[in-house]
């Protein structure tokens, strides 16, 4: 690998920052390293035409970084933990995670109307199942419209009119110094955001012990622990990374919270729960919690959803 650390990413500009700003942080843990980027191109990045619902497999945004990792052609994967598959591929870890980002769902429209100012009728973009759920939840009366690409494509898309309105991530927006297209941050009560939504996720070989020293020593442990509760719940519904699927860890201190709701893709039925313990048994808690919702008929929402989307 020529001497350096290599870090494996795609190629858009929100990923670059992801990649960028962890490469600054190993840079300032280590002056004297070399930390260079390895850009990827991901089967999401090629496919900018198909739904993300009708890809076919998970993974889409993450499989040749990943790959690329397992390979040896880097050390290290940076991803947004929300595109990651629930279950990494043999031979990977999660050995770290950035300080957590905003988390919130925002809407993005040319004048500032927030969602209700929107007239009946008026054509909402994602390319989300959850916020296609919850949109349906919140505003049945609205048209929602699919949409792929970056975060510039998808506002040069709104530019042109093929869309009244935008669903996107605060994250993402914050990250690029977009916030002053925001035009409502959505409340969390109505829009729970994705699994890992606003998480940098750094995966490494589980062998390379040296690698998940230098990820692990840049992490913050908050959102580690909030990562793993949220996926632990995700991998236990069996809900993969585009399901109408919300939830929301949150650490304080030692103790941690985590809120979760699944939907129907009509957003006419919502099972919602809480729970509530230690930090240290977050991927307990994930599971407990997805145990209730299941119980409950989450599973079968989830299934329902994927014949519809």
């Amino acid at each position: 690998m020529n001497g350096a650390f290599l870090l494996a990413t795609r190629g858009s500009k929100l990923a670059l920052w992801q990649a960028n700003a962890t490469r600054d942080a190993l840079l300032a843990a280590q002056p004297s390293g070399r930390f260079e980027l390895e850009v990827i191109e991901s089967s999401g990045d090629k496919d900018q035409k198909s739904e993300l619902g009708r890809f076919g497999r998970t993974g889409i945004f993450t499989a040749e970084v990943d790959h690329a990792v397992l390979s040896g052609q880097a050390h290290c994967g940076v991803h947004s933990l929300k595109d990651m598959t629930t279950t990494l591929p043999q031979g990977l870890m999660l050995a770290s995670a950035l300080a957590r980002g905003p988390v919130e769902d925002v809407l993005v429209t040319m004048d500032g109307r927030k969602l209700s100012d929107l007239p009946a009728g008026a054509r909402v973009a994602t390319g989300s199942v959850r916020r296609i759920a919850m949109l349906k939840r919140a505003r049945p009366d609205l048209e929602v419209v699919a949409i792929r690409g970056n975060v510039d494509t998808r506002l040069a898309k709104l530019a042109r009119g093929e869309a009244d309105a935008l669903l996107m991530a605060h994250a993402g927006l914050a990250r690029l110094g977009l916030t002053r297209n925001i035009s409502e941050v959505l409340p969390l009560s109505a829009f729970l955001p994705a699994v890992g939504q606003g998480i940098v996720g750094l995966v490494c070989r589980s062998e390379d012990g040296e690698t998940q020293r230098k990820l692990a020593g840049i992490g913050d442990e908050e959102a580690y622990a909030e990562a793993h509760a949220e996926r632990a719940l995700l991998a236990a519904l069996h809900g993969g990374c585009n399901a109408p699927v919300g939830a929301r860890a949150r650490v304080v201190e030692s103790a941690l919270s985590l809120q979760a709701c699944v939907l129907s893709l009509d957003g006419r039925t919502v099972l919602e729960d809480r729970i509530a313990g230690l930090a240290a048994d977050a991927v307990l808690l994930g599971r407990q919690l997805a145990d209730r919702l299941i119980a409950r008929g989450a599973r079968e929402l989830i299934a329902q959803a994927r014949q519809g989307a």
